[in-house]
C-alpha cells in the first residue's frame, strides 16, 4: 500500500522510474565532472604560478577566462563529448601560457606587447595628461590611487608611475618623505622576522625549531593556557619576546625564561 502511495506521489508531480534514474544520472555526472575539471584547474593554477591570483596580465586574464570556460562546460556535459577533449583544450591553453612567459623573459618586445610598459603619470610633481589618457584613467582615479598609497596632497608627489600589475608607485618629494634612522643618526637593532608559533589553535613546530625553541618554552610562555584558545602566539627574537592573542580577546606578552 505505501508503495503504491509513493507511486501515485510521483506520478502526480510528473517524476516517474524512468526519469528518476536520469535524473540521478545527470547528476552524478554533473558532480563527478566538476570534480574533476576543479581538480584538473587547481593542478594547473599551481603550475601557473600565484601570478594567476596576484598579478593577473592580459594573456593570464585571457588564459584564465578561458580555462573557466571549459570547466563550465565539462561539468555540465551531457556526454555527448568524451572527457579528454576538454582535457586536452585546457592542456592547450596551459601549455600556450607557459610559451607566452618563456617568450617574455626571451624578448624584451614581446614582453612589452603582453605586459605593457609602466607609465609616468605625474612628473616633477605635474600630472601627465597625455599619459593619463593613455593609462584610461582620469583625474579622480588617480586621486584616489595617491590617497590609497598614503598621499591626500597631490603637491607631495614627485612622480606616480603607473605599474603593469594596475599599482600605482608613488616617489614623494624629498622634503616629504619620512627621515630615517641612518640619516637621524640613530642606531637600531638588526630587523629579524616575527615568527608564529601557534595561529587558531594549531602549533607551527618547524617555527619552533627553526628559532630554537621547543614545546616545553612555548608551554612556559603561555603560563597554562590552553593552546587551543591561542588565536595567535608570535614570538619576537629581537625582543626575546612572546606575544600571545586569545580567542576571547584577552591579550599579554610575556618575555620569554
Amino acid at each position: 500500500m505505501k508503495r503504491d502511495a509513493a507511486c501515485r506521489v510521483f506520478s502526480f508531480v510528473g517524476i516517474t522510474r524512468t526519469k528518476r534514474a536520469i535524473l540521478f544520472n545527470m547528476i552524478y555526472r554533473i558532480l563527478l565532472n566538476s570534480l574533476i575539471a576543479f581538480v584538473s584547474l587547481f593542478f594547473i593554477a599551481k603550475l601557473l604560478g600565484k601570478k594567476q591570483i596576484a598579478e593577473l596580465t592580459f594573456c593570464d586574464y585571457v588564459v584564465g577566462i578561458s580555462l573557466g570556460s571549459i570547466s563550465a562546460e565539462w561539468a555540465i556535459d551531457s556526454g555527448d563529448k568524451p572527457w579528454y577533449v576538454y582535457c586536452a583544450a585546457i592542456f592547450v591553453f596551459f601549455a600556450l601560457s607557459l610559451v607566452i612567459d618563456f617568450a617574455e623573459r626571451k624578448n624584451p618586445f614581446l614582453k612589452k606587447l603582453f605586459k605593457g610598459s609602466p607609465i609616468v603619470l605625474v612628473s616633477n610633481g605635474e600630472i601627465d595628461y597625455v599619459n593619463l589618457k593613455k593609462s584610461k584613467l582620469d583625474v579622480n582615479a588617480l586621486l584616489g590611487m595617491c590617497r590609497v598609497a598614503g598621499y591626500f596632497d597631490l603637491r607631495d608627489v614627485a612622480y606616480a608611475v603607473f605599474e603593469t600589475s594596475g599599482e600605482l608607485s608613488i616617489l614623494p618629494r624629498s622634503d616629504c618623505r619620512s627621515a630615517t634612522t641612518e640619516e637621524l643618526g640613530i642606531r637600531t637593532d638588526e630587523a629579524r622576522l616575527i615568527m608564529p608559533f601557534v595561529i587558531d589553535g594549531l602549533v607551527y613546530e618547524k617555527a619552533l625549531r627553526q628559532s630554537g625553541k621547543d614545546m616545553a618554552w612555548l608551554e612556559r610562555g603561555l603560563e597554562g593556557k590552553d593552546v587551543k584558545r591561542v588565536l595567535l602566539a608570535c614570538y619576537d627574537p629581537a625582543k626575546d619576546e612572546l606575544f600571545v592573542k586569545m580567542k576571547n580577546s584577552e591579550r599579554f606578552a610575556e618575555t620569554a625564561k
